[in-house]
């Protein structure tokens, strides 16, 4: 027997806690820092191009349908890719949250992106989707349901 190995009779086995999951008010404060975040990025690839193309970039309808572009997709692009890279987008980093598989693993990218479709479905019936994770002891809402995701304290 391995003396490193074995474990003294009167010892108690060691008991790991079970994470704990992030409540519905760290996760709004998440969510409010993260559109504080997109929005200062987006402002501020507006004033770059302001700078760059000046009066020819507001009148130009390319430019205006790439600004359009990036002001959608961006939000989208940063929630997937975060989240699957490392579990949490700034705003999560900030209160202490991370994104996790319901296995307690890392997001693989299609449950990332799915978790991000999931969250427009959870927004749809204004925003009843999130106050799921309000009434639920787990506090997983509708898009964590859906995509086999969970938030726990980091």
């Amino acid at each position: 027997m391995d003396p490193l190995t074995e474990q003294l009779p009167d010892s108690p086995p060691t008991e790991v806690e079970p994470p704990r999951p992030a409540g519905f008010w760290r996760r709004a404060l998440a969510l409010l820092l993260d559109y504080v975040f997109l929005m200062l990025v987006i402002g501020l690839a507006h004033a770059v191009s302001s700078i760059i193309w000046g009066e020819a970039g507001r009148s130009s309808r390319v430019l205006g349908a790439a600004t359009t572009a990036f002001r959608w997709m961006l939000p989208p692009l940063y929630a997937v890719l975060f989240h699957w890279l490392w579990g949490q987008t700034m705003g999560k980093m900030v209160v202490g949250a991370r994104v996790v598989s319901a296995d307690g693993g890392r997001l693989s990218l299609g449950r990332a992106v799915g978790r991000a479709l999931a969250w427009l479905l959870a927004a749809l019936p204004l925003g009843a989707g999130f106050l799921v994770a309000g009434l639920r002891r787990d506090r997983r809402g509708l898009h964590d349901l859906l995509a086999g995701t969970r938030v726990e304290r980091a």
